[in-house]
């Protein structure tokens, strides 16, 4: 699972600017801890197509001759995972998509490491409010991803946003996932 990768050496740093707290509290532990479990998607085609949809609008602000590439790669890039998993200790956060994703620290401290298409990404993990929310910092682009859990925490569901240079307008989206 990563974000949009279009080729650039730069490293985006906006989205790990943000302070890092000192202590990870007990109640911070306990919202996270709410989300441990497996789930599997549950979004319908109504969310398979709102995907589509957001990639459609993101490229219908860029050139008309880099469409083709920017449409491939973020269809790539943003295949609809069947399986989420979500693994949290005392101190960190395992997400993973379809068996692949990544563990970090759940104080929001940026862990390096790279994506499965072997391209450097920061990552973090943290409770903000009621959400559990990682980050993905990339060469290319950044990803948010929100996950929020319904009353009875039966469902999540994530909201992405990508964001890049290459992209004049964000690609968001939503998917929902039951519980195991």
């Amino acid at each position: 699972m990563t974000g949009l990768v279009i080729g650039s050496d730069v490293w985006a740093g906006s989205l790990h600017d943000l302070p890092v707290p000192a202590a990870i509290t007990q109640d911070t532990l306990d919202h996270a801890r709410a989300f441990d479990g497996n789930y599997v998607f549950d979004g319908g085609q109504k969310q398979r197509d709102g995907v589509n949809e957001a990639i459609e609008t993101s490229l219908a602000a860029i050139n008309p001759m880099v469409r083709k590439l920017g449409r491939q790669r973020l269809q790539e890039t943003n295949a609809i995972p069947k399986n989420l998993s979500i693994r949290v200790d005392d101190e960190a956060v395992a997400i993973l998509f379809d068996g692949e994703g990544h563990r970090a620290q759940l104080d929001g401290t940026p862990h390096k490491t790279e994506s499965k298409q072997g391209d450097k990404v920061k990552v973090s993990h943290r409770v903000r409010g009621t959400k559990l929310v990682e980050l993905l910092d990339g060469v290319g682009g950044d990803r948010q991803n929100d996950f929020k859990l319904n009353a009875g925490g039966s469902r999540v569901t994530v909201q992405v946003k990508i964001t890049s240079s290459h992209l004049p307008v964000p690609v968001e989206y939503q998917l929902t996932y039951k519980r195991k």
